[in-house]
């Protein structure tokens, strides 16, 4: 009976120990999809850009991520999200913060059709 509780003691440990561990890495990625929405933040600091990507019904907000050496959002990313379109096909990598979902690399692939060209 003691072997038997030490054993369900010992496997607890290891799934928990897995658990803290898993919680510990950052969820991050890569998304292609297209821009939904793009709104500055109420200090002006930094874009919310809303992209969608295949397969998913709702858009997802990203902000551009913090650089602690400019003490603020990452320049050259944060001009390349502010001069997206709506409709403009993106790709971003992006990381999980405390705030969200953070892009830390962004390129247009295909710009938005303009309806004004005829």
């Amino acid at each position: 009976m003691i072997t038997r509780l030490v054993g369900m003691s010992a496997l607890i440990a290891l799934l928990c120990h897995g658990t803290a561990e898993a919680q510990d890495k950052k969820a991050s990625g890569t998304v292609i999809g297209v821009v939904k929405g793009k709104n500055d933040t109420k200090d002006g600091k930094n874009t919310i850009l809303e992209v969608l990507a295949p397969g998913e019904e709702k858009a997802r907000a990203y902000h551009v991520i913090y650089d602690p050496k400019v003490k603020g959002p990452i320049p050259a990313v944060l001009k390349a999200v502010r001069a997206a379109r709506v409709d403009d096909m993106v790709e971003l990598t992006w990381v999980g913060t405390g705030h969200g979902p953070a892009i830390q690399t962004f390129k247009v692939l295909k710009k938005a059709a303009d309806n004004d060209k005829k």
